[in-house]
């Protein structure tokens, strides 16, 4: 079983690289507008194509996945990950970039269908702590980036390289990977709940749908958040423009701390389906003084908590319905993850026709509606949890 721990170090190692990936052509706006003899809007559709490619193939990846195995995708998908960083910037024609776009967004349902189970599986007693990692090297990742792309600029390096950094990581861990034994089907039962009994079958059309609705809500909150929270500060409270982009910086910090602190207290006394329902009850009271603060200190610190209780919310949903549905963990991540997907190519159009119509306010007004939606699923999901795990109600069925 240690040996197999080597798989989950290989996966975390492709979402540090990752999480510098999937804003790579936001990031690189600038060069590739001009590389491309094209606007912000051309590409803003690489990463639309990029997303459609994610969103077309997670839930046949995932299912996949199931079948023949999670190392074939995780391999797979850090290779071609690899090969969509290279060929952007290496693309002799904005149509050659599309097809490399879409071949990220494959390379990302491929790395989700598999890197999601293998880590579950990796570590059967604490699942939630070891998806809720695999956040922090993405928020790592996404850190790192910028400071990258800066040096890059400073010292006139070819733009190109902030592509191929993670590429080469990413290529270094794709032969390590292959190199190493992944969990076998004997973890796979194991990961099960870490021996937990249920006392009657969990029911998708339930419990499933909604951790399905948290898989939306969640990452919803974070790609609004994420957009509009400068925004809000800026035209509504009527912050500076470089204090109120300052603000992402608070809230990303906030995320940070969140993780790891949510990792240690899941490996000790919390419960993952405690997490669902408690974050987004305070992130709900953290917008709403958001919205109504009157001081910058208090700006700040509701930033600040907003990013704490966004941050992992998805991925432990995607720890809970693999407990529940542990044969298929494979399928339930491809479910969930195009949710998640729906949620990240539909909110921004969504807040833009809202803001046509109203101002800023009128999109957290719209995030507030989405964050009570998200409780109520938590709700629903926590109820059917107390009520599966039930000792005594097991023992008299088992009785009976």
């Amino acid at each position: 079983m240690m040996k197999s721990k080597f798989a989950a170090i290989g996966c975390y190692i492709n979402y540090l690289a990752f999480g510098m990936a999937y804003i790579m052509i936001a990031q690189n706006m600038t060069f590739l507008t001009e590389k491309f003899n094209t606007d912000n809007a051309g590409v803003s559709f690489l990463v639309s194509a990029y997303g459609i490619g994610r969103l077309a193939s997670l839930y046949l990846s995932g299912a996949a996945s199931d079948k023949f195995g999670r190392k074939p995708f995780v391999v797979l998908g850090a290779i071609f990950c690899a090969l969509f960083l290279i060929g952007i910037p290496l693309s002799p024609n904005y149509g050659i970039a599309l097809a490399f776009a879409v071949l990220g967004g494959l390379a990302n349902a491929f790395l989700d269908a598999g890197t999601y189970p293998t880590l579950m599986e990796s570590f059967p007693k604490a699942a939630g702590a070891a998806t809720v990692i695999n956040k922090a090297f993405i928020s790592v990742g996404s850190l790192i980036l910028p400071f990258m792309i800066s040096f890059f600029i400073n010292h006139n390096i070819y733009f190109g390289w902030s592509f191929f950094v993670p590429a080469i990581i990413l290529l270094a861990s794709a032969v390590f990977l292959f190199t190493v034994k992944f969990p076998s089907s004997e973890s796979r039962a194991e990961g099960k709940t870490a021996g937990a009994t249920y006392s009657e079958k969990p029911k998708f059309h339930i419990e499933g749908l909604a951790l399905v609705g948290i898989g939306f809500t969640a990452p919803a909150l974070l790609y609004l958040m994420n957009i509009w929270l400068p925004v809000y500060a800026q035209e509504v409270l009527g912050m500076q423009l470089t204090s109120s982009l300052k603000l992402l910086s608070y809230y990303n910090i906030g995320a940070f701390i969140s993780v790891i602190a949510v990792a240690i207290a899941l490996k000790t006394w919390l419960k993952p389906v405690h997490v669902l329902l408690g974050y987004p009850i305070i992130s709900a009271i953290a917008t709403f003084a958001f919205m109504n603060a009157t001081s910058t200190a208090l700006t700040i610190a509701c930033a600040f908590v907003i990013g704490f209780s966004l941050a992992g919310v998805m991925q432990l949903a995607l720890s809970v319905i693999c407990e529940f549905f542990w044969k298929n963990k494979g399928r339930m991540t491809g479910i969930l993850c195009t949710a998640t997907s729906s949620a990240t190519a539909g909110i921004p159009f969504v807040t833009g026709m809202i803001t046509r119509y109203t101002d800023v306010s009128g999109v957290f007004v719209f995030s507030l509606m989405i964050n009570i939606l998200g409780i109520l699923f938590a709700i629903i999901v926590n109820v059917r949890y107390r009520k599966l795990t039930n000792p005594a109600r097991a023992c008299v069925e088992q009785a009976a």
